[in-house]
């Protein structure tokens, strides 16, 4: 299957899912939401797919939400940017895959480029890639569950600091905090991603997916309760921009 803002390869049992734009920035849009939901689910469901890499091509991971969006026009995809199943309900299920998902920071990452990669299991980056955690600025609220899986990845105090204070941090702190895995060579990026799947391939797949689900378990409730609290609070700050306006 063909979709236009992903390129999907295979390298054994591993399925590589490369966000892809004509600039090479691989800004969000509702489209592409609708496409990784569906590429997704179709990599889970194929017994040949042992482990998922997400990927950009070009200078970028993805450079967040496409400034169209935020206007509020619907897209090709017939909806609206939040209204599309990858912001809107898809969030646990991304993160409940049956099979390992690494995310490969090809280039710098804003916005929901950075808090997809948190529903990963694993996340590598080029030296210097800048990921930008930039919803402060923009007036709206991080989602996808990423008010959870922050703070469980590098704690309380720092995720304040990257959604308050800072709003950005180098791939290189970010790898001493514990939101990236590894720093690879941009030209040993993929190659290391896939080898990750590979080894994870090795293992059994339905041990993987009850490893994976049990490891998860333990935050499920509180990703459920955090989706809630982000969509109620995404929802107050909607109704204030537009009192303001």
């Amino acid at each position: 299957m063909s979709y236009g803002t992903l390129a999907i390869s295979r390298c054994g049992g591993v399925e590589i899912i490369a966000l892809t734009s004509d600039d090479g920035m691989n800004c969000y849009t509702p489209e592409m939401g609708e496409d990784l939901v569906a590429a997704l689910r179709g990599a889970a469901a194929d017994d040949a797919v042992r482990a998922i890499v997400l990927t950009g091509r070009g200078r970028a991971f993805c450079a967040g939400a496409h400034r169209s969006t935020f206007a509020g026009t619907i897209g090709p995809s017939g909806f609206r940017i939040g209204e599309e199943h990858f912001i809107a309900g898809f969030a646990q299920e991304f993160a409940a895959l049956p099979k390992p998902v690494v995310a490969a920071f090809n280039g710098s990452a804003a916005g929901i480029g950075v808090t997809m990669s948190l529903l990963c299991d694993l996340r590598l980056a080029v030296p210097g890639a800048k990921l930008r955690l930039n919803f402060a600025e923009l007036g709206i609220m991080p989602g996808l569950g990423s008010t959870r899986r922050l703070v469980e990845l590098v704690g309380m105090a720092k995720a304040k600091r990257l959604l308050l204070f800072d709003r950005m941090v180098l791939a290189e702190e970010a790898l001493q905090i514990g939101l990236v895995d590894e720093i690879v060579p941009p030209q040993a990026l993929l190659d290391r991603a896939i080898a990750l799947g590979e080894a994870a391939a090795v293992g059994h797949p339905g041990a993987n997916a009850e490893i994976k689900a049990c490891l998860n378990a333990a935050y499920d409730g509180d990703l459920s309760a955090a989706l809630v609290r982000e969509s109620e609070a995404a929802q107050r700050l909607r109704r204030s921009r537009e009192q303001e306006q």
